[in-house]
């Protein structure tokens, strides 16, 4: 596990543990009151470990977490569940968020409105042969498909590495002859063949995407990050999409 990934992880332990320790004190105190103690108790725990994971400035996906971990567990304690279901949900997250939590790039979806934006945008790279397209972190496969739809003539390509999307998007892809998706890490991917490349994923590796961006796109293309700035590199362009969280495309020419 690297130091990135341990200051995460210590940032969630950290969160959790002080939300609880308030919650205890709380309950010594007399805070709560019977019969609604537990309730009261789980949620004021989910609400401060979100509270605190804010403070910390833990990505927007923990603080979702931190909101449902304490009570999906207190539900299922009340419920009895077989233990198998524990271990059901534990693998149904990790082929959910596995790669989420390894490389802090969370699930993000495309919307319709970004999708239509994009294709109108670059619609000037295109030379007419061997015209290609990537998505990298295609999720459940929205601006792939929806990329792929607009535009007939290019080959489209998209790559996830979570398995549960990944296999999500192949179903709703079916039949589309110019769209290829593919399970795996990006990284491990060449873009010296791709006149556009797009990626919705998060602060954290646009550095380090940019150098490889940089070393292999050819001259010619172009790099396009939603809502994530390359950090010292400024855009060539800035498009803002109309729609209800007005978007942000950076579009960056090789």
């Amino acid at each position: 596990m690297t130091r990135l990934q341990l200051g995460v992880l210590s940032k969630a332990v950290l969160a959790q543990a002080a939300a609880l320790m308030v919650v205890f004190a709380a309950l010594r105190l007399g805070l709560f009151g019977w019969p609604a103690l537990v309730g009261v108790a789980v949620f004021a725990q989910a609400v401060i470990a979100a509270l605190i994971a804010r403070l910390l400035r833990c990505d927007r996906w923990w603080i979702l977490i931190h909101l449902v971990f304490t009570p999906s567990i207190a539900a299922a304690l009340a419920l009895q569940l077989p233990s198998y279901w524990y271990l059901i949900g534990f693998v149904v997250l990790a082929l959910l968020f596995g790669p989420a939590v390894r490389h802090r790039v969370p699930l993000f979806l495309s919307n319709h409105l970004t999708q239509r934006t994009l294709s109108e945008q670059v619609s000037q790279y295109w030379a007419g042969r061997d015209d290609q397209f990537i998505d990298l972190g295609s999720g459940t496969g929205s601006m792939a498909i929806g990329f792929s739809v607009m535009n007939p003539h290019v080959r489209c390509v998209g790559i996830e590495e979570a398995w549960l999307p990944y296999g999500w998007s192949r179903w709703r892809a079916l039949g589309r002859s110019n769209l290829e998706l593919r399970q795996g890490n990006f990284w491990d991917s060449d873009l010296s063949a791709y006149r556009v490349v797009y990626a919705f994923l998060s602060t954290e590796p646009m550095g380090r995407l940019w150098q490889k961006v940089a070393q292999e796109m050819r001259p010619g293309s172009v790099f396009v990050s939603n809502s994530f700035q390359v950090p010292d590199v400024a855009p060539t362009r800035v498009v803002v999409v109309d729609d209800s969280r007005q978007t942000h495309l950076y579009f960056y020419a090789i």
